[in-house]
């Protein structure tokens, strides 16, 4: 899937293939890198009903008939109308209020259109949407390689009864989500906020007692606004924290699951960490260090802040992870050293050939040069294999030019609002231009300096 933007804060256009194992958003501060990944974390996150006139017919046919033809007009016509609704979000997507929204983005558009191939990925996959009431079972389903829709109860085909047709309005409405935007795969986003994450998770909980204070207090009067209370204090955090924040809180459960990247997850425990993170019975996060024993289990906000910053990350690829997963992230490299940051990068080009979609926003000079060793890797393995290994590379984390999008940010001459712009990614990989520049500035400096005190 494309999302096009325009108008997003500082960002005039953009367009992103969401489709591209590995999306990397480069350039200066305060350009809008952070504004448009929260953009898309909720265009895939978000599961609210939309209005969309395309299903009407659809209600209708499948309420006397149970069963529909799916078709490529019905998806366009229904992610058009989800990305038409999306400016309605603005406000909670962000976390501000109604003022800012019309301040920030007055002019905000987005339009969704179909990559190729994903309408022929829709009909190929399985698409089961089923709730269940006691012993009885009813939903939709799409059968795997099928353009048919068929109403489902308690496994054969039955009546719809006496469901209303706003609930089976509603049912529809959630399928087409899931087959549109979550049947490949979830979105997660690891937002900068992650090193403390599960600190706020220790807050949110007296934020809630609190709550429970101010309402305890103002019982019986009039004055008395629950929602208002509610809405005043989930309202500060943009969306892609708060679901962090919900997961912080759901850890107990988070936990039951193992993700087909366990593995991985191991690899940064051992590698990097040198340590492993684990959550409690009671869904504590907590580490256990290699180096001071197994017995010794340090709460999370005791821990180094690499610790803190790559606990979401491990814990993720342990319990949430799903195949075709986008995972975005900002700022990886925060708090890491140089080393780790080189090792992270490659863990992510192997979770890119293991089926997970990552979109990076980064300032890091060493990530984006091991971005480009990996591509030079990829395209010098297939003649020298041999070189490549003894530069401690093996063929899981080589990248291929094709798989790779890079979009800059950068005002230019503007300076009010930019346009994001794709850098072509060649065989020995791309530039930075900001990047580049500062460091260009700052070796000759060094170089001025340091002659100038070999003259003395």
């Amino acid at each position: 899937m494309i999302a096009e933007i325009s108008y997003l804060g500082a960002i005039r256009k953009a367009v992103v293939d969401l489709q591209k194992p590995l999306t990397l958003f480069c350039g200066p501060n305060s350009t809008g890198k952070t504004y448009l990944s929260y953009l898309l974390y909720a265009i895939f996150e978000n599961t609210d009903y939309v209005e969309s006139k395309g299903l009407d017919k659809i209600v209708k046919h499948f309420s006397e008939y149970k069963e529909f033809t799916l078709n490529r007009e019905l998806v366009e016509n229904f992610i058009q109308d989800v990305a038409a609704s999306m400016k309605a979000k603005l406000g909670s997507i962000f976390g501000i209020g109604d003022t800012a929204v019309d301040k920030l983005f007055s002019q905000f558009e987005l339009s969704l259109i179909l990559s190729d191939g994903d309408y022929e990925k829709m009909l190929e996959s399985p698409c089961r949407l089923i709730s269940k009431n006691g012993e009885k079972e009813f939903g939709i389903v799409k059968d795997a390689s099928s353009d048919k829709v068929i109403y489902h109860m308690n496994g054969e085909n039955s009546t719809i009864g006496r469901e209303s047709l706003m609930g089976l309005r509603l049912m529809i409405n959630h399928f087409f989500r899931l087959l549109c935007f979550r049947n490949s795969g979830g979105v997660r986003m690891l937002t900068v906020e992650r090193n403390s994450i599960y600190t706020f998770k220790t807050e949110l909980s007296l934020g809630r007692n609190e709550l429970i204070d101010r309402i305890q207090q103002k019982s019986g009067r009039s004055e008395l606004d629950i929602l208002d209370m509610v809405n005043s204090s989930s309202r500060r955090y943009p969306l892609a924290v708060r679901s962090s924040l919900r997961i912080a809180n759901d850890l107990e459960n988070v936990q039951k699951f193992n993700s087909p990247y366990y593995k991985i997850a191991e690899l940064i425990e051992k590698g990097i960490l040198q340590g492993e993170v684990k959550i409690t019975r009671t869904g504590d996060v907590e580490f256990v260090s290699d180096k001071v024993g197994k017995t010794k289990h340090l709460p999370i906000h005791l821990t180094s802040s690499i610790v803190k910053t790559m606990s979401s990350l491990v814990i993720y690829l342990k319990h949430i992870a799903r195949k075709g997963d986008l995972l975005i992230i900002d700022e990886p490299e925060m708090n890491f050293h140089p080393n780790v940051q080189i090792s992270l990068m490659q863990i992510f080009a192997i979770l890119t050939k293991l089926d997970l979609r990552i979109i990076i926003s980064t300032h890091s000079d060493y990530m984006i040069r091991e971005v480009n060793n990996l591509i030079m890797a990829g395209t010098i393995y297939s003649k020298d294999a041999q070189l490549i290994r003894e530069l401690g590379y093996n063929e899981k984390m080589l990248l291929n030019k094709n798989d790779i999008a890079v979009k800059y940010f950068n005002y230019g001459k503007l300076k009010r609002l930019l346009d994001v712009v794709d850098v072509k990614v060649e065989d020995d990989g791309f530039a930075i231009e900001s990047i580049d520049n500062t460091i260009n500035d700052q070796n000759r400096i060094t170089e001025t300096l340091f002659d100038h005190l070999q003259e003395e």
